[in-house]
């Protein structure tokens, strides 16, 4: 059986740890947590609500960013390693440049390349020209194949409806 001051000790320890988050609601306590905040540094609910708030505006500037990032990450890359190889060859590319009208300008100066041996890195440059055509053709593929898919479906269901 426990003792008493045993009992009294855990008692008043919990009391202690109440009394410092008393004046704090219990979802403010859960959202300073959550949030990394220490709960002995707030001293009011209104101090702990705006830490909450500032806390919770960085983390959603930085979310925000971390995804802008993401999403054009893989097409930016790619334009580059495309103007890359178009300036290791000797080719100018604007910005208003589509895509494929840079590979047809990369394939007719490797050809170039090619009838006047005029290149010893010609099999290089063309191996990353085909590399590059590949992540293209792979990037946007995927799209054209939802595409198709959506209008398989939208058929199917005009035929199920008779329309």
């Amino acid at each position: 059986m426990p003792s008493i001051s045993a009992i009294t000790s855990i008692l008043a320890s919990n009391a202690s740890t109440s009394t410092k988050g008393a004046n704090l609601s219990e979802e403010t306590i859960g959202k300073l947590l959550s949030l990394g905040i220490d709960i002995e540094s707030v001293s009011s609910e209104t101090e702990a609500k705006k830490l909450i708030e500032e806390a919770e505006k960085e983390k959603k500037s930085s979310n925000d960013e971390e995804s802008d990032k993401k999403d054009t990450t893989a097409e930016e890359n790619l334009y580059n390693d495309i103007k890359n190889l178009a300036r290791k060859i000797g080719i100018n590319v604007n910005k208003s440049e589509n895509i494929e009208d840079i590979f047809d300008k990369i394939s007719q100066k490797l050809d170039e390349f090619e009838e006047n041996s005029y290149n010893s890195n010609l099999n290089v440059f063309q191996s990353e020209l085909d590399i590059l055509k590949r992540q293209f053709k792979n990037m946007y593929s995927g799209e054209s194949s939802i595409l198709s898919a959506m209008d398989m479906i939208s058929k199917s269901n005009r035929a199920a409806l008779g329309i």
